[in-house]
């Protein structure tokens, strides 16, 4: 039996540390982390520096604060002073927009305790293996977070506000973590009366996080594919069927059409027509082979994304006209208008001539 060889390049697991997305958990921890170990101050009072403590609010405590404009304890006892926050929204960022479907990003780690460089591979004529990871491109999105400071003095409190001031437009996040741009605009503060002697000072402020997101896996496959750099390249002898020389070359021919069919593969962005077509210009549609009929999948001719999203077959029909070698794709149903600056791009089975 002749044994076929594998390349292990094409079949090896990604490592545990690069299996990790970036998920919403991340994004609040990294900047939960960031406000209580380098933002919030601590406050010195009657001699003494006291914690600042800094907790979520949940839907109890965020009720609660809203109703009586504080927070009390298990024991009854305000909770001064004290940092409260959550998150409110989460917006897609329209000034990154991108085919998340089709991009990624390559890293290349050139060594690794598995793949080590050493003087037989000189030897042997071995060369050094990269290891070669390509990323998708996450999702870039706006969180919004509401941050709420009770305390008790005016000083304290000018001094927990210059401190987030002094980090606005920085990265907030771990060391070695995640970091996000985090961006403070304006604060508002107010002074209120608990019963009849004790004040109490707020101030409430939005900080926007310019964020990115991205899953561990989508439609079952991991979002990181990782692959190894050729060690050695050996050659061997290739034979070509379309030669007369050779008895293959009978059935290259009688299924030339399905191959070269297969083989075709185009992609362009498409020219606005109106508010519901574009058209693709100087292309071919070939001709479906009869071996296929039944077999491909014509509903998915054409893949079309519209600013980065993908737009079923369902949502559209097209014209091909030889004279003018022009595809004309008309759009129903698509609840908005096509504008002349969306960049509308399309590939599947046409020629560009």
């Amino acid at each position: 039996m002749e044994r076929k060889e594998t390349n292990r390049a094409k079949h090896l697991s990604i490592d545990k540390e690069f299996q990790k997305g970036v998920k919403i958990i991340d994004v609040d921890t990294a900047i939960a982390d960031y406000m209580s170990k380098v933002i919030i101050p601590d406050l010195e009072e009657n001699g003494n520096l006291v914690k600042v403590p800094l907790i979520y609010g949940n839907a109890e405590r965020w009720t609660s604060s809203r109703q009586q404009g504080y927070l009390r304890d298990e024991r009854g006892k305000v909770q001064i002073p004290l940092v409260m926050f959550k998150r409110n929204s989460i917006e897609k960022d329209e000034s990154l927009p991108h085919f998340r479907e089709v991009i990624t990003r390559p890293f290349a780690k050139k060594y690794s305790q598995k793949n080590r460089y050493d003087r037989f591979s000189i030897m042997t004529g071995a060369k050094p293996t990269y290891e070669f990871y390509n990323i998708a491109i996450p999702a870039y999105v706006t969180v919004v977070y509401e941050v709420v400071i009770w305390t008790s003095f005016t000083e304290h409190m000018n001094k927990i506000i210059e401190q987030f001031q002094n980090e606005s437009e920085k990265y907030w996040g771990n060391v070695d973590g995640f970091k996000f741009r985090s961006i403070i605009n304006s604060f508002e503060t107010s002074q209120d009366l608990v019963g009849a002697s004790e004040r109490l000072i707020r101030t409430t402020f939005n900080v926007n996080v310019s964020a990115y997101l991205l899953p561990d896996q989508v439609n079952e496959k991991p979002t990181i594919s990782k692959s190894f750099s050729a060690k050695r390249v050996v050659f061997g002898i290739e034979t070509d069927l379309s030669g007369d020389l050779f008895t293959g070359a009978n059935l290259y021919n009688e299924y030339a059409d399905v191959i070269n069919f297969v083989a075709i593969r185009g992609s362009q962005m498409a020219s606005y027509v109106s508010p519901t077509s574009v058209k693709l210009t100087n292309v071919r549609k070939p001709l479906l082979p009869s071996e296929l009929i039944g077999v491909f999948d014509t509903d998915n001719w054409f893949r079309i994304y519209i600013n980065g999203d993908f737009i079923s077959p369902s949502f559209y029909t097209y014209t091909f006209s030889g004279g003018t070698n022009e595809i004309v794709f008309n759009f129903v149903n698509l609840n908005f208008s096509l504008d002349v600056d969306d960049e509308i791009a399309i590939t599947g089975k046409f020629q560009e001539l």
